[in-house]
């Protein structure tokens, strides 16, 4: 964990089912009942006028995307930079991205990964990682 980081906003009209499987360790995404299509983030209802439903995912995924962060950041994450963001592409949908930090594993220092080790398309998989005492979210580690 690292103390003093802006914490996100669980209290959203459409996220329970979100933090819940996070609370329990997993990941889930609101899915179409009508179209089968993936939803993240959260929102009321499918562009197909569906309904939506939690499920979970699996936790594979793929490396999208990163960037490299340089200061200037907030404080408290200035001691980790830099530091990599990557962009994961989940296995279930391919519009179906988190952005997270990429490690190797769970309790990695954020700034552990260096560039040279990552490659668009490379595996990943989702690890839920407490980011405060109350509250978790996915890192993605390398597979």
């Amino acid at each position: 964990m690292i103390e003093g980081i802006p914490l996100p906003d669980r209290e959203g009209p459409f996220e329970e089912g979100f933090w819940a499987t996070l609370d329990r360790g997993e990941l889930a995404h609101q899915h179409c009942t009508a179209c089968g299509a993936w939803h993240f983030p959260a929102r009321w209802r499918c562009s197909c006028k569906g309904q939506l439903e939690y499920r979970t995912v699996s936790g594979e995924a793929e490396l999208w995307s990163w960037t490299l962060v340089h200061a200037p950041v907030l404080p408290a994450f200035a001691p980790f930079t830099p530091y990599v963001v990557g962009i994961a592409q989940l296995a279930e949908a391919a519009n179906l991205r988190m952005v997270g930090p990429v490690l190797r594993t769970p309790g990695d220092p954020i700034n552990a990964v260096r560039l040279e080790e990552l490659r668009i398309g490379m595996p990943l998989r989702a690890a839920i990682i407490p980011i405060a005492s109350d509250i978790a979210w996915p890192a993605w580690l390398i597979a």
